[in-house]
């Protein structure tokens, strides 16, 4: 009798060691798109509490290059500068960015959580039509070839079911001499994702052969590599 109740328990530890794997750590990325939607669905309402978001370090880190790539280009005060953001969540990376008081241009937010991006829209309804928020996968962009000024993502890569082809509609999407910012999963649970991290100096290495120049990395947050690049004006192929 007690070696079944130590078995059952000894079971039950398992479970819960691999559910908090499947689910905490890989975020459903193993168990398959629907897992990962569902998941980001349940937990939307609380996300942006979960993660904390420090907006100081996100407008020095992501607002402030990006505009400082829009004014050699475009002009962050020009109404015709495009932003992608990939896996928008919540909307982090619009959140930022519209608080930026030389930014005019329209931002692009996609996702596959219909709930992260209602509450994104949500929170960011003073901005009406500037920020546009669609249920669309990363693996296949809606977009024609060079038309974004800058295309990001962020915390989102090692959850994709194809890393590399999402990489490739961003670099398709973007325009020539556009900026590239995405992150890297490094920091101690990086190992906990087999087959779905990387060496940032590999992925930028991958970067570089697939149609961006000048990739370059900063340190960012402790789970997170920030690793920006530049479009090449011609393709490699």
């Amino acid at each position: 009798m007690i070696e079944e109740v130590v078995g059952g328990l000894a079971v039950l530890a398992l479970l819960g060691i691999f559910l908090y794997w499947q689910l905490g750590i890989a975020e459903g990325a193993y168990l398959g798109r629907k897992v990962v939607i569902w998941l980001y669905d349940w937990i939307a309402p609380r996300y942006d509490r979960v993660k904390q978001f420090n907006p100081a370090l996100d407008s020095v880190m992501l607002g402030m290059p990006i505009l400082k790539h829009l004014n050699r280009t475009v002009g962050s005060h020009s109404p015709s500068a495009r932003v992608l953001d990939v896996a928008t969540g919540t909307g982090r990376l619009p959140d930022t960015l519209m608080v930026q008081s030389n930014f005019a241009g329209h931002i692009t937010a996609i996702d596959l959580s219909r709930r992260m991006l209602a509450i994104g829209e949500a929170k960011l309804s003073r901005y009406g039509d500037r920020i546009t928020w669609l249920c669309e996968d990363a693996s296949h962009l809606p977009f024609h070839d060079d038309y974004f000024d800058v295309v990001t993502s962020l915390e989102a890569l090692e959850f994709l079911p194809d890393t590399r082809q999402a990489l490739l509609e961003m670099v398709r999407v973007l325009k020539p001499e556009g900026l590239l910012i995405v992150t890297n999963r490094v920091g101690p649970d990086a190992w906990k994702i087999p087959g779905r991290t990387q060496s940032t100096s590999a992925l930028m290495a991958w970067l570089e052969n697939h149609g961006v120049r000048e990739a370059q990395r900063d340190t960012w947050l402790i789970d997170y590599d920030l690793i920006q690049a530049i479009k090449q004006s011609k393709h490699k192929e």
